[in-house]
């Protein structure tokens, strides 16, 4: 992948070992953005918006896509990702486009191609990376390669490629003459290449030689080893030669200033020396000194390296077990900690130990840290040593329960423990906690069967709790430490049995943060939309032919409509089961009067259309691998692993794609189309139906079970914004539908007005959740849960929300997981949020921002910590370079989508312009100004009334001096649409 040191022909490629693996890869089923386009003379001029600033290479299964979007070209191999074109985004939204690795001097065996190569191409080897040379003039070579290699990727969404091993041709070509029939062939491979493909942007790795004929056909030209090499065949690593570095420096500086193209300087660090991350911070900003873009990485690269700008990483392992037969769903490590991480603006990936190992790829500079939840007892040797490895390469570790390995005098060394023999204590007593981490939700209590006889080694340090028997010995069970912290069983939660359910003892969050030495930044959020908490609402398709326990017997549908859809006219996502509504489902003598009910549903305005299958699986896995794991006591006694469909046998295409084509083809209007597809029963779909659902080009959300109430008051009931499968993203309800409210639908049925009690939990005093209004049709059989819908809706009528679709909300979570910050030279940190999420959240301790800067339309305070409404995709973030003078107008909150915000000053007036997006009626409120006036769409706006954040208690946060100026977008009796307002507002300082 790399050059030997101070060698002047250099070639990168990435390794066969790698390039043989297969794997899923995490990737968006999205629309691809618009392609990127070059200038002349060259494709990447500098100083053209097009031109890179910033680059990276990851060469690694499973390449980071999210993080890699951090900049602005990423060159990745091709294999290992799926629909390129989806990352691409234009320099408005923070420029990024991958590139495909291509080799066109040699080939590897490893290829699909090799066999494939016209006889007569190989001319030699190159034995340190195992690969043939290629006769660039040897007959066939230039259609093979561009039939063969270019075409296939170019179909695949390639638009941009990284061409390597340029001048391999002269491990065999030892004269002038044989040089140059070899150049000369591959300036003409390069021609037909933009004759065939003009809109292809064209990397060269080095090929100096060929710039006097090429460089209006390139976009950026690469070299490795500027200031420190790699040598493959030594695995070495060490500093260029001065002699080699001149000859490379002048090259580079003609590639930049003559021919006015990009140059991209790869250098290599050891990641497993001292203070390897310094110094490839050190490298970086030498070459970026010297006017060239760089990459300094590990000589395989397979690690997040350092550019002109560097990752903020935000992405955190996660190390577990899943037991046979279980699912992500129901480990702790996802029940537990996923919403404290989620709420930290963390994203987590995790590593099942005892099926897939331990990661062997450099850590440094991509996750955030390492997080471990194993079950005492249990016993991965390999796993001291790697933890071992993690700390030297400054990585934080945050264990929780067990350490999840033999303790040895050795590892207990290695985490500043001492390890100690002893027997089971009679008797055992908690003598110290930290009553700020320790008995957050319940008080300590301890366990003689799960006890680790460790203690910190030095005796000063401090620890969160600390036990002693009856023989003196002194037990430490949780601490903060240099390398990141631990907490063990029953110290991070516990189970006792009299406690329903179980209950925080730690304080999560708090030693997290504390334990991954997370930065106080800024994070990004998707509970919050222009400074006011998220509103949706959806109905499960379930119980559509059901009839209603009213006057005459209507269906559901028709109490729903007329008592609640009609009455709040709130945004609401509503789904059906196809196999309830067809002829050829279980009720073919309903058909024709619930088709026609849904058909008509689906016209009114406030309604997006979603799909709840074809036959309603109970238990997705038993339904696809034809299996009976479901606990039928949980089902009401059913043992279908569906609908009782006839003829039918489950098929995953029919019961996404085909219930989704059903409903679009069949029950929706002109102009409406069902993209959201809700999952079913249990809502524990394995990764292969997930996979199906962006296959398929659909959102897919549902699952969770997020229960918290009053009579279950703890953290523990909060669910995760969603869980990633082998890749693929679940996005979960932010809250529980009426189910789990009434028993199973047994009662009492008033219960469901109890979600407002997770609502309010879920909102104060941290707001961990959007909300979500989440019901079934059959919610409209009965008086007492329409009352209990009466009474939610009600509430939620009271509150300042910002009301979404489910489509908007599942877009910002995905949006959330692909977010990518990265700190740039001068400190500034550049977050890169995508079309739909528009909020970073401020937690106490953040420091203030430049709020004047492009993209920041305005600030909110909220019950913990600030909100910025932003406008933008990307957002450069910053201290001010001088405290302000006066605050500027800028928004205090917004209820919808804001985009293209602009201010201008000119004296004592300013004017804000911006857009926003909402589904029907909304209201914006301007602070920071003496008096404004405002207008929408050209027409003026009225003074608002609608309920607004200034009415909350945790308002008074808000230290603004100057008055808050409000004004409503059209009214609650108005048409019902998405609609794009383009507002004025005119303020007096």
């Amino acid at each position: 992948m790399a050059a030997a040191m101070g060698n002047k022909k250099t070639v990168i490629r990435p390794s066969s070992a790698w390039r043989m693996v297969r794997t899923f890869v995490w990737t968006l089923a999205a629309a691809a953005a618009a392609l990127l386009t070059g200038s002349a003379p060259a494709q990447g001029t500098a100083g053209t918006a097009s031109a890179p600033t910033s680059v990276a290479f990851y060469y690694g299964v499973n390449p980071p896509l999210a993080d890699l979007q951090a900049f602005d070209v990423a060159v990745v191999e091709p294999e290992f990702v799926r629909n390129p074109a989806a990352r691409t985004r234009s320099a408005a939204d923070g420029m990024h486009q991958l590139f495909a690795y291509v080799s066109l001097g040699e080939v590897q065996p490893s290829r699909p191609y090799y066999k494939q190569l016209p006889p007569g191409l190989l001319r030699g080897d190159n034995a340190a990376w195992g690969s043939r040379v290629i006769d660039q003039n040897a007959p066939g070579w230039r259609d093979f390669f561009l039939d063969k290699i270019i075409a296939p990727l170019w179909a695949q969404g390639w638009r941009g490629f990284f061409l390597d091993t340029l001048d391999s041709y002269q491990l065999f070509a030892k004269t002038d003459a044989e040089r140059a029939v070899q150049t000369q062939a591959m300036i003409a491979t390069l021609r037909e290449f933009k004759r065939r493909y003009p809109e292809a942007k064209l990397i060269l790795n080095r090929g100096f030689e060929l710039l006097p004929e090429i460089a209006p056909l390139t976009y950026a030209v690469a070299a490795e080893s500027l200031y420190r090499g790699y040598d493959a065949g030594r695995r070495s690593y060490g500093p260029v030669k001065d002699n080699d570095r001149a000859w490379l420096m002048g090259q580079m500086q003609t590639a930049r200033d003559r021919y006015h193209l990009p140059v991209i300087a790869i250098d290599y660090v050891d990641p497993q020396q001292s203070g390897a991350r310094t110094l490839a911070r050190e490298t970086a900003q030498k070459i970026s000194a010297d006017g060239f873009i760089p990459w300094v990485a590990d000589g395989g690269l397979v690690s997040m390296g350092v550019s002109s700008v560097e990752l903020v990483p935000r992405n955190v392992l996660v190390l577990l077990d899943v037991a046979e037969g279980d699912d992500l769903h129901t480990t702790e490590a996802q029940r537990f900690l996923g919403i404290q991480l989620n709420h930290l603006g963390l994203r987590y990936e995790f590593r099942d130990v005892g099926r897939e190992g331990l990661p062997t790829e450099p850590l440094a500079g991509r996750y955030a840290g390492v997080v471990t939840w194993f079950r005492s007892g249990t016993n991965h040797q390999p796993l001291g040593p790697w933890i071992g490895q993690r700390i030297k390469e400054g990585v934080p570790v945050a264990i929780f329960s067990a350490f999840g390995f033999q303790m040895t005098k050795l590892s207990a060394g290695m985490l500043g423990l001492t390890s100690f023999a002893a027997p089971v204590p009679e008797q055992l007593d908690v003598t110290h906690y930290d009553p700020e981490l320790m008995g957050f939700e319940t008080r300590p209590r301890v366990d003689r069967t799960q006890l680790e006889n460790v203690r910190l080694s030095d005796p000063a340090a401090p620890v969160l709790l600390r036990m002693k028997d009856g023989r003196d010995n002194t037990y430490d069970a949780a601490a903060i430490t240099p390398w990141g912290g631990f907490a063990l069983a029953p110290f991070a939660i516990t189970t006792a049995p009299v406690i329903d359910p179980p209950r925080w003892v730690l304080q999560p969050m708090l030693f997290l943060k504390r334990a991954l030495r997370l930065p106080d930044i800024a994070v990004p959020d998707v509970t919050t939309e222009g400074g006011r908490r998220i509103q949706t609402s959806h109905l499960d398709g379930d119980g559509f032919p059901s009839k209603a326990e009213y006057p005459g017997s209507p269906f559901a549908v028709e109490v729903l409509q007329r008592e609640i859809w009609d009455r709040y006219r709130f945004p609401v996502t509503v789904s059906v089961v196809e196999g309830e509504l067809s002829p050829q489902g279980v009720y073919p003598q309903l058909s024709a009067q619930t088709t026609a009910l849904a058909r008509k549903m689906f016209t009114l305005p406030y309604i997006e259309p979603a799909s709840h299958s074809f036959s309603h699986p109970f238990n997705w896995a038993d339904a696809m691998h034809d299996t009976r794991t479901a606990d039928i006591t949980q089902m009401d006694g059913d043992a279908s692993r569906t609908l009782e469909i006839p003829n039918y046998k489950f098929n995953l295409q029919r019961e996404i794609k085909g219930s989704m084509d059903y409903i679009n083809n069949t029950l929706l209007p002109p102009g409406k189309k069902a993209e959201v597809f809700l999952w079913t029963g249990n809502c524990v779909p394995p990764p292969e139906a997930i996979a199906q659902t962006y296959l398929d080009g659909y959102l897919n959300m549902n699952g969770g079970d997020t229960m918290i109430t009053k009579s279950r008051n703890t953290w523990t009931d909060i669910a995760a914004q969603g869980v990633r499968k082998q890749g693929w993203y679940q996005v979960f309800a932010p809250n529980q539908d009426e189910n789990v409210y009434t028993g199973n639908w047994t009662g009492p049925f008033y219960g469901f007005e109890r979600a407002i009690e997770s609502y309010e939990l879920t909102g104060e005093p941290v707001r961990f959740k959007a909300v979500d209004i989440y019901y079934h049709f059959y919610a409209g059989t009965k008086p007492a849960s329409v009352a209990a819908l009466h009474k939610i809706h009600r509430w939620a009528q009271a509150q300042p929300f910002t009301r979404l679709y489910v489509s908007q909300y599942i877009r910002k979570v995905i949006d959330f997981e692909n977010t990518s910050i990265a700190r740039t030279a001068d400190g500034a940190l550049v977050y890169r949020t995508g079309a739909h999420l528009r909020t970073l959240r401020l937690p106490p301790g953040t420091p203030d921002y430049d709020l004047s800067a492009p993209g920041i339309a305005g600030i909110a305070p909220g019950p913990s910590g600030r909100y910025l409404i932003t406008s933008a995709a990307e957002v450069r973030l910053k201290p001010p370079a001088q405290p302000a003078a006066q605050a500027l107008p800028m928004l205090l909150e917004a209820g919808g989508q804001v985009g293209d915000f602009q201010r201008s000053v000119n004296g004592n007036k300013v004017e804000l312009r911006f857009s926003l997006l909402a589904n029907g009626p909304s209201t914006f409120s301007v602070a920071g100004a003496r008096s404004c006036s405002a207008s929408a769409d050209g027409a003026a706006l009225p003074a608002g009334k609608s309920v607004s954040i200034t009415g909350q208690s945790w308002f008074k946060n808000f230290t603004a001096k100057s008055a808050v100026h409000q004004y409503d977008i059209g009214s609650s009796t108005a048409k019902l649409a998405t609609t794009r307002h383009l507002v004025l507002v005119q303020c007096t300082l």
